[in-house]
């Protein structure tokens, strides 16, 4: 399928192509990598106002530099002085997998369409539940009789949540009601296990404890353990297969190993679950072998996409959190392999920004890239009603490890799913959290970074693209460390589309001299109840809106990183923006002269989404535009550490 889709469009031939795409077939990397790499400019826009800016943004259209108009309804509906001279494409993917049942395969995603295509295809017309049954077997690998074994489920479930790939909801489904009626599984929140991967490893986690505790208790204790029948749902003392899978839950952190005293009285099965050490250093110690063996894959060009590094991103940033724990005492080798790690990451994830970072940003649903993109996903749910959009300044994927981690034990009866996306680059607030809120690229609102138009009218002119009237959608910046009482302004029954902005974090960092020890252990202290200003509001108001029915979502404009200070640029007026990791410069030039004193600087420009004339240049290393030697916990540049971002979903289990 993805050479046959490529074919029609050959590279250096049509100035304008116009493609009707209602299925999202060009929404997959590997398309959009390729269509990038032949040329193309894609512009993909429903708003007619914004779809003539950028048409004409894009003009000359020449072989050369040719551009690709992608719409989700009708060729029709496009402008006529853009039809008529346009090559004219219609794709459907009822056409590339006819003997599928059409509206189930609607609800996969770009990269299972991608992965349908490498799958043995049917000989004859599937119904809708035999298609169902399919895409399980096929493309998620779970064939029911295979699952109906607690290990084969347990496996599936742990590679499943390592995936990047949620089921939709009609197969979830239909596999929950299959697995409902084994035997095995009577007693068990199927249903839970697959949506919250959290609740999955806690599940896990309990039952592994369960399996150790007999081997440390005395006769008495033995005795009662029999009398109380207790259940095992996950056997691991008398199921080999199960024994077989502890490794690689260990190693992929499934199974925290509990500590004891002397692992010789534990048989050999259940020695990977255990440790005599601090628990988080045997895990630091694994999460650098893997981190380890990612980065050599990405060097070997073994894994290169951005699946890849979603996967190194968060397994990057769990070791990254363990390490700056203040109370552990990591070896000083682990520390020196971490540096080395930062070195090889850096340079390898700006080269694969710099050739993705467009092609990334072109196509924003129905999975989300960039922090622009979010908006449109919002609207794209159209069974969602009510919306608070939770825009957290400066929440970094490893804060969010933590906090994560914190709120989930206070509240378990919340279901946590986090995306990974890429923050706007540079990633300084006044450029990605407007890109967040508004749903534009910088080029749409940022020809000078002083635009006129407010973050609160961007989030309601968004919303009145999508149909929805003004008065329902509401931006407030929450004040909780000012102590303002806002309840009543937050409880106003008109407003269905909330965006909230709280900054406690981005604080936290600028304010953190002493670095990401420092930044850590203030997000520790906000997190703790004891603390006079905490996040218990915060946590209070998400459990209000989830009460009253709203969808809450959590996204970040950008990370952080603890940089060390090479001098500070003297350039007068020339530069719009004075970060710490990023300075912008009203053209590309100016950027230039400035280059030249600092040279190990990156210059970005001319990326598809900032404006044409916009550069900035930023820090080829872990380093800020701060006075010489001094420490700063800071954003703007491209590290892996400021661009790649959570985006969460939280929402409650059903009673």
């Amino acid at each position: 399928m993805l050479s046959q889709i490529l074919s029609l469009f050959p590279s250096h031939t049509h100035l304008l192509t116009l493609v009707s795409d209602p299925d999202r077939l060009l929404a997959g990397e590997k398309v959009m990598q390729e269509l990038a790499q032949r040329g193309f400019t894609i512009i993909q826009e429903d708003d007619p106002v914004l779809l003539r800016y950028r048409v004409e943004e894009a003009r000359p259209f020449t072989t050369e530099r040719p551009v690709l108009i992608i719409t989700s309804g009708t060729l029709e509906d496009v402008p006529y002085d853009l039809y008529q001279p346009a090559h004219r494409v219609q794709l459907s993917l009822h056409h590339y997998f006819p003997l599928l049942a059409y509206p189930v395969l609607q609800t996969l995603s770009p990269d299972q369409i991608e992965k349908l295509e490498t799958c043995r295809q049917p000989t004859q017309v599937l119904s809708r539940q035999k298609t169902i049954e399919y895409l399980l077997r096929e493309v998620f690998e779970a064939d029911l009789a295979r699952l109906s074994q607690p290990h084969a489920l347990l496996a599936w479930l742990n590679d499943y949540h390592h995936r990047s790939s949620q089921l939709p909801d009609v197969l979830r489904d239909r596999l929950v009601e299959g697995l409902k009626c084994c035997s095995n599984y009577r007693e068990w929140d199927i249903d839970l296990l697959i949506r919250d991967a959290q609740a999955f490893q806690s599940f896990v986690q309990q039952e592994w404890q369960k399996s150790i505790d007999p081997f440390y208790l005395g006769m008495q204790d033995q005795v009662r353990l029999k009398e109380r029948r207790a259940r095992y749902y996950i056997p691991f003392s008398c199921d080999l297969h199960l024994q077989d899978l502890v490794p690689g839950l260990v190693r992929c952190g499934t199974i925290r190993p509990l500590k004891v005293e002397n692992e010789t009285c534990l048989p050999k099965w259940a020695q990977p679950g255990v440790t005599r050490v601090d628990g988080r250093l045997q895990r630091v110690a694994t999460l650098l072998e893997i981190v380890n063996e990612q980065v050599r894959k990405i060097k070997d060009n073994i894994q290169t996409g951005w699946k890849a590094w979603k996967e190194l991103a968060w397994d990057w940033a769990v070791l990254y959190s363990y390490l700056v724990q203040p109370d552990l005492a990591a070896q000083l080798e682990q520390k020196e392999v971490h540096q080395n790690l930062t070195r090889d990451i850096d340079p390898l994830f700006s080269a694969w920004l710099k050739k993705n970072y467009t092609a990334l940003g072109a196509q924003r649903l129905p999975t989300p890239h960039h922090v622009h993109h979010i908006p449109h996903y919002l609207a794209y749910q159209g069974n969602i009603g009510k919306i608070v959009l939770l825009v957290l300044d400066g929440l970094s994927l490893k804060d969010w490890q933590v906090i994560h981690s914190v709120w989930k034990s206070r509240h378990i009866d919340w279901i946590v799913r986090t995306e990974l996306i890429i923050a706007q680059i540079p990633t300084i607030t006044s450029i990605s959290r407007y890109a967040l809120i508004s749903g534009l690229r910088p080029a749409d609102f940022a020809g000078d970074v002083d635009y006129s138009v407010s973050e609160g009218r961007a989030w309601q002119l968004f919303w009145s693209r999508e149909g929805v009237a003004e008065d329902t959608c509401k931006l407030l910046p929450l004040s909780y460390d000012r102590q303002i009482d806002q309840l009543p302004e937050l409880q106003d029954p008109r407003v269905n589309f909330w965006c909230l902005i709280d900054d406690t974090l981005d604080k936290l960092a600028h304010k953190a001299t002493l670095g990401s020890v420092d930044q850590q252990v203030s997000l520790q202290l906000w997190l703790d109840l004891d603390q006079k200003q905490n996040s218990l509001p915060l946590e209070t108001l998400i459990d209000t809106y989830l009460d009253r029915g709203y969808s809450i979502f959590i996204a970040s404009d950008h990370g952080h990183v603890e940089a060390i200070g090479l001098g500070q640029p003297s350039e007068g007026l020339l530069a719009q923006t004075r970060g710490k990791r990023a300075r912008i410069y009203p053209d590309r030039s100016t950027a230039l002269r400035v280059q030249t004193v600092f040279t190990d600087t990156i210059l970005w420009d001319n990326d598809g989404l900032l404006p044409d004339q916009m550069a900035a240049i930023m820090p080829m290393r872990r380093e800020a535009f701060a006075p010489k030697g001094e420490l700063v916990v800071t954003h703007g540049g491209i590290s892996i550490d400021e661009v790649v971002v959570p985006f969460i979903q939280i929402s409650k289990e059903s009673k």
